[in-house]
């Protein structure tokens, strides 16, 4: 029969032995893998320059955690004008092998998908889309990553029905979910997008800048 203080000692030596959250003090190097469409790649700060790389709320978000994490690297796998089915086909492989490679020093990983299932006329776009988040990209990245890796993701704010369904999947999978209608509403359109220029409703630079804090303020106090 165990006495109190063996009992104690073996259930100290337990804990010891419980990974409690991500170290990132434990790694050269440390990641933040960016998967999505165009909200996720970013805008370029002139128009057609292909040497400038495109800046998004995963830049943004990336130097404000690169502040507390010096040894964090920034993997932006995302494409421009992709939809689920697209992600699936060129996106996710990539970033599952790689975390799979780099078991442990996964820090965070971000999506923002869905509008171009809707502009492409997927029959039935939203049951589709929710079925592979839910069902494919969303299973297999935390198969990838594990319990340790922070999983977040955003809506837009032009669909109420594609951003309800975005929140309530990623909610029920465990993401931390970015309302984007918080951010920009009609009173800030002009301020963070580009529509009242040339009538293009994707974020401006300042729009990547406020969307990546408020991922920050989101993450609060996960990142140790």
């Amino acid at each position: 029969m165990l006495t109190g203080k063996t009992l104690f000692s073996f259930t100290l030596l337990l804990l010891l032995c419980i990974p409690f959250g991500f170290n990132a003090d434990k790694y050269d190097k440390i990641y933040y893998i960016s998967l999505g469409d165009s909200y996720a790649v970013g805008d370029r700060p002139l128009p057609g320059n292909n040497t400038t790389p495109a800046y998004s709320y995963a830049n943004a978000l990336y130097d404000l955690l690169k502040g507390k994490h010096q040894n964090l690297e920034l993997l932006k796998l995302g494409i421009s004008g992709i939809s689920s089915d697209g992600l699936i086909n060129k996106e996710l492989n990539n970033a599952t092998d790689f975390m799979k490679s780099h078991i442990g020093s996964i820090m965070l990983i971000t999506i923002t998908i869905g509008t171009n299932d809707f502009h492409k006329c997927f029959k039935n776009s939203l049951n589709h889309l929710m079925k592979i988040l839910n069902n494919i990209v969303i299973p297999q990245l935390k198969e990838a990553g594990g319990e340790n890796v922070q999983y977040m993701a955003s809506t837009y704010y032009l669909l109420p029905s594609l951003d309800d369904s975005l929140i309530d999947v990623y909610s029920k999978n465990g993401f931390k979910v970015v309302d984007l209608r918080t951010i920009i509403t009609n009173d800030t359109m002009c301020n963070y997008t580009y529509w009242c220029t040339n009538r293009d409703r994707h974020p401006n630079h300042e729009g990547h800048r406020v969307i990546g804090e408020h991922f920050y303020e989101i993450l609060g106090g996960s990142l140790k």
